[in-house]
């Protein structure tokens, strides 16, 4: 039989057809996966490619927010990152392209990046970078991404001189407004300090005594509330509020109970006396109450016919040169320019105490190194003139002998307005913290005349948030 060439094609289209089926989708050969990995992981500042540093910067990351610190004094407008992405991702800063170890950019500001997987999935970065010293600024961080606070402000002072700020975040997070040295922080039961402050220098100046009493006649406030409160009531005394030794339970200031939302504060402690014919636990005993400083408010008002705050402005701030402390408001809309936004955690809402009438016990607003500038005003340094006597500093911080807990053990842990003689913190003369939805505050001054503080505008709800702050604090005073 002979083959045609019609035969002979037909014989190549049937070869081609068994191959066509041995390359069909029952293959057993497996596809290649498209990667999503959009992730940037160890992102630095190597020494081997950026010129003037000594040493590599390593970063922080908490919710696509990297944090990191550069030396202080080396220029960050032209930096070269270096990091880590899937062997298929690219980068992009406003657009153009960025290889690690190579592109250099401008870390003054905040620097966006833009990671693209392969499978066209992306994720952005916020790079917030800022100069100063790692051995301070690496204990922030994780601090901040732990507990989830958008921003910090942290300042140390040496020898009455404020030789450290740190600031870390955000004052904005929606306008992306980076916390800066001027930016004022609440401060929550730090304010009770100020009051201290007032109530001491109003001593020296002859206006009260701290055995004054506050109630009923002859009391400092006896032509604000009268004469119609109990016995015990008429009985207590400045240095009570002072040391939370009044027998006061009920707290009117930032109260758990209701009734008093909306009130001025002496409506608040109008309502206060009504509601408790007597103060409650028998006076002499420590048990810690804002109405206490609520009420140390209204005796600065009536002793000096001025405003609380504009009391400090003129006799204690103004004079001493200190700018950037004030007294807060209640609502967003009013915080002032240089004012932080506070966040709250734990569908805390950090709008939701009156700190305009509970100015005295938790609504001041400061920057941090204003802080330190009060508190070279009373520590009984050599350099900076203080406020305040030394003996009149020894009895504001130093604490009471014959004060007891509720427990009825002997208490010696606060002075009047001032925490101390802890432990713990053997080290820390005078101290205290602050706490509102929204704000964790810390500061205290150390036997080696080493100040410091620490303001945050969130405020987590783990046990261990405060502990942390004052840990911290205490590292970073042994740095200085």
């Amino acid at each position: 039989m002979k083959f045609s060439l019609k035969h002979f094609s037909i014989l190549l289209l049937a070869a081609a057809g068994l191959l066509l089926a041995g390359c069909s989708k029952d293959s057993t050969e497996p596809e290649v996966e498209v990667s999503a990995d959009a992730s940037l992981k160890r992102f630095s500042f190597q020494s081997s490619v950026n010129t003037g540093l000594n040493s590599t910067c390593t970063s922080y990351e908490g919710a696509k927010t990297i944090y990191i610190t550069v030396p202080e004094g080396v220029s960050m407008s032209s930096l070269i990152p270096t990091f880590s992405i899937h062997e298929k991702a690219s980068v992009t800063a406003d657009g153009k392209p960025v290889e690690s170890g190579v592109t250099s950019l401008d870390f003054t500001k905040i620097v966006t990046l833009k990671v693209t997987a392969e499978s066209g999935t992306t994720a952005t970065y916020q790079i917030l970078a800022r100069n100063g010293k790692s051995s301070v600024d690496n204990k922030i961080y994780p601090f901040m991404i732990k507990h989830d606070i958008p921003g910090i402000s942290v300042a140390v002072s040496r020898d009455e001189e404020t030789v450290y700020v740190g600031s870390y975040g955000f004052a904005n997070r929606a306008q992306k407004k980076r916390v800066n040295e001027n930016t004022l922080f609440r401060l929550a039961s730090m304010s009770k300090q100020h009051a201290a402050i007032a109530i001491m220098t109003l001593m020296e100046k002859g206006k009260l005594t701290l055995d004054d009493t506050v109630f009923g006649k002859g009391g400092l406030l006896e032509e604000m509330f009268g004469d119609n409160m109990g016995k015990a009531w008429k009985s207590i005394t400045l240095r009570d509020l002072l040391s939370h030794s009044s027998g006061i339970v009920e707290d009117c200031i930032f109260p758990s109970v209701s009734g008093y939302s909306g009130l001025t504060t002496e409506e608040r402690v109008q309502k206060l006396l009504d509601r408790n014919p007597e103060p409650g636990n028998r006076i002499g005993v420590f048990d810690y109450n804002n109405a206490n400083f609520g009420i140390i408010g209204l005796v600065v008002e009536e002793v000096t016919g001025m405003a609380f705050m504009d009391y400090l402005k003129k006799e204690v701030y103004s004079p001493a040169g200190i700018e950037d402390i004030y007294a807060g408001k209640n609502d967003e809309t009013q915080t002032r320019d240089n004012e932080c936004l506070y966040y709250g955690q734990g569908g805390k809402n950090p709008y939701g105490n009156d700190v305009e009438a509970g100015v005295a016990a938790g609504g001041v607003i400061a920057s941090t190194p204003a802080l330190m500038q009060l508190m070279a005003r009373i520590d009984k340094g050599t350099k900076v003139e203080d406020i305040l006597k030394p003996e009149t500093i020894d009895i504001m911080c130093g604490a009471k002998a014959n004060m007891v807990s509720t427990s009825g053990q002997a208490y010696k842990k606060y002075a009047l307005g001032w925490r101390c003689n802890y432990t713990d913190y053997p080290t820390w003369t005078a101290f205290h913290g602050g706490t509102l939805a929204g704000v964790a505050t810390i500061w205290a001054r150390a036997n080696d005349n080493v100040n410091g503080v620490i303001v945050c505008n969130s405020r987590s709800y783990s046990m261990d948030i405060d502990d942390e702050m004052w840990d911290i604090l205490e590292e970073i005073q042994t740095i200085f």
